[in-house]
């Protein structure tokens, strides 16, 4: 069994150690298990799929006020979706008008005024799930001001991904800040540009991912998230692990220190094919920390484990189709023909 006193107590000092390799620069860099995906080929399917993000936020806050109705018939082609066939112009009118939006607004076209280099990028991690994913269907890419939505700063919808670029001003922006305890600093944080696209790939998961309709067991929500993150990585290999996973250097340290020990936590704990909505919070939902281990520990741990499975998934069956790994129902399988056993330190 395994000690929670001295397990405590070990996290703390290697914790410790963990934060001074990784502020020293001296953290091994994981090896990542990557199928082959030649830039020949990228550059061939970025070719053949040229892709434009439409700013509906600057198509809407230019429109003269005075004719709105009529004003907005020359959006319905490209902005449809937002637009309907019987807008609320009153409701508009308020939105447009709303202080707050217009300076949100302002600041975003200072920053996001040209988008033409997040395009490329889009481009570029299009192209790649297309050559991993033939089959998966992308969505059109709009850019809107959500009046500081921040549960939702990405949304996908069926055949459309929305950006709210109102949050991704970054973590000192004033209006973050105002927002005082509702907006918490491990979430603020990461409302940043660098974040902007990974969380745009994890939302795009579900365009390969095959799930169970209901979680049968805390491992099904750690794969699951764990699918999330390995679609991001795969869409965009050269993004740092921090900014997939929303980690800070040291708590990246400090779980693949602690790899072995909270997989074996897990597996003492039998939690994996547990049916615990609280134990389940507590590994997979998101937090400043895990609560199990300590608050030097990175939130939502279940995830990263989640992670780990699809990599040695990958790692393990070179000539199997990514399509398997994220078709598979049945995370008991899964976990199985990943082999998945972290190394003791």
């Amino acid at each position: 069994m395994v000690n929670i006193n001295t397990m405590g107590k070990k996290f703390y000092f290697i914790g410790l150690l963990a934060l001074c390799v990784c502020l020293c620069g001296c953290h091994k860099k994981r090896e990542k298990p990557l199928p082959k995906a030649p830039a020949r080929e990228i550059k061939k399917i970025e070719e053949a799929h040229p892709l434009h993000i439409y700013r509906y936020d600057q198509a809407l806050f230019s429109l003269p006020q005075k004719n709105l109705a009529s004003e907005l018939d020359a959006l319905k082609k490209d902005y449809g979706f937002f637009i309907g066939d019987n807008p609320d112009i009153n409701q508009l009118k308020e939105y447009l008008n709303n202080p707050l939006n217009r300076k949100l607004y302002k600041d975003v076209q200072e920053k996001y005024g040209d988008l033409s280099e997040l395009e490329k990028q889009f481009q570029e991690a299009f192209a790649r799930i297309r050559f991993h994913f033939p089959e998966a269907k992308l969505p059109r890419v709009y850019t809107i001001i959500s009046g500081l939505s921040y549960e939702t700063p990405v949304i996908f919808v069926d055949s459309v991904l929305i950006i709210a670029l109102d949050m991704y001003m970054g973590a000192g922006y004033h209006y973050y800040k105002q927002l005082g305890e509702a907006l918490p600093l491990f979430i603020r944080r990461r409302l940043a540009e660098p974040y902007l696209l990974p969380d745009c790939m994890k939302e795009l998961a579900y365009t390969v991912i095959r799930s169970n309709n209901a979680s049968t067991c805390i491992l099904d929500d750690m794969i699951l998230e764990g699918k999330r993150w390995m679609f991001a990585e795969l869409a965009l290999p050269e993004t740092p692990d921090t900014l997939i996973t929303g980690y800070t250097a040291a708590q990246t340290a400090w779980i693949s220190n602690y790899e072995y020990d909270v997989w074996s936590f897990l597996i003492e704990k039998n939690y994996l094919y547990a049916n615990d909505n609280l134990v389940a919070r507590k590994l997979v939902g998101e937090a400043p920390f895990t609560a199990f281990f300590g608050k030097e520990s990175p939130g939502c741990i279940g995830r990263w484990i989640g992670w780990q499975i699809c990599r040695s998934w990958i790692a393990n069956n070179p000539d199997r189709p990514l399509a398997e790994l994220f078709g598979e129902k049945n995370p008991q399988q899964l976990l199985k023909n990943s082999m998945y056993r972290p190394q003791k330190p």
